[in-house]
């Protein structure tokens, strides 16, 4: 899952209009910023094992810190309490929780069975999407461009050109991931995991004009 929850990030912006959307992405896909991390000092592993899942080459062997349902729970937690004590938006802190909790809902639904319940547990679980490919495709393309749909009703961006080019980016590095070759190591995954914090930023360019109108449409509410 990929594009999938940048979908969510860009759709909860009909529930809240408030929260910028780079903080939205840094939420459903907090998990995913901290597992390069954690791969890179070593205190989480994975494996590139071509035929893991039909839809990708890693194997997930260890990452109960950053992946796990308890996991995931506590860091949405510690993300809404953050935001809350910065914005005191009760609501927006809420929804925060929600979306880094949903990047654990959204790969249980695609993982083969590699996600812990727990640190402390050996019982994992996940449903497998990722070995029906069309059906995995279908569900997080459509997801994808219904997460588009309601931002941009919500709210039109002023810098259509970076808006349309994050969109285009992202819709181009799923393909990438579904059809290009295998990484050739666990390193190089590791690096360019963190270049999400890439979108993160075109995200706050893409508001940095239009938060004046988000304001107005939040009071006109």
């Amino acid at each position: 899952m990929f594009i999938g929850h940048f979908a969510l990030g860009l759709a909860s912006k009909k529930i809240d209009k408030r929260p910028p959307l780079a903080v939205m992405f840094i939420a459903v896909q907090f998990l995913d910023l901290l597992w390069p991390v954690f791969v890179l000092f070593g205190i989480e592993t994975f494996q590139i094992e071509v035929g893991n899942t039909m839809m990708t080459p890693l194997n997930f062997t260890s990452y109960p810190y950053s992946h796990s349902l308890l996991a995931s729970l506590v860091w949405g937690f510690l993300f809404g309490l953050t935001f809350y004590l910065i914005t005191k938006n009760r609501k927006g802190s809420l929804l925060l929780f929600g979306l880094v909790f949903s990047h654990w809902v959204l790969d249980f639904l695609t993982h083969r069975t590699d996600l812990p319940l727990s640190p402390f547990s050996d019982i994992k679980v996940g449903l497998g999407l990722w070995n029906f490919p069309i059906i995995e495709s279908v569900f997080e393309i459509g997801l994808f461009v219904a997460g588009v749909a309601l931002y941009y009703r919500s709210i039109i961006p002023k810098r259509q050109i970076a808006f349309w080019t994050l969109i285009s980016v992202l819709l181009v590095i799923h393909l990438m991931n579904i059809f290009g070759p295998p990484p050739p190591n666990v390193e190089i995954v590791a690096w360019s995991a963190n270049l999400v914090w890439l979108f993160v930023l075109l995200a706050w360019w893409i508001e940095s004009r239009s938060r004046k109108q988000t304001v107005d449409n939040t009071v006109s509410l």
